[in-house]
């Protein structure tokens, strides 16, 4: 009897670890335009939406992008470094 609840709740656990691993949340959005964050365990997406000034004046920089494992644990003024320095 106990084999029979046994492998179905060890199953449930594995299923919702792999979930974890791999499914987004939305964290919510930031006052620079409307960026948004969407993390995982493993990764974390950014749509950024930011107001930017430059030496022409103001522009608005919006594009998405994926930062995996160490990077994804970074905040997000590390990483808006990381992708306004690769542009």
């Amino acid at each position: 009897m106990k084999k029979k609840i046994i492998v179905p709740v060890t199953i449930v656990i594995v299923l919702l670890l792999v979930l974890l691993l791999f499914l987004p949340i939305p964290l919510g959005s930031f006052d620079d335009g409307g960026t948004r964050i969407y993390a995982s365990l493993t990764y974390t997406i950014v749509k950024w939406n930011r107001h930017v000034y430059d030496q022409d004046g103001f522009d608005t920089y919006t594009n998405t992008s994926v930062y995996w494992i160490p990077d994804c644990y970074k905040s997000i003024d590390e990483l808006w470094e990381m992708e306004y320095n690769n542009d």
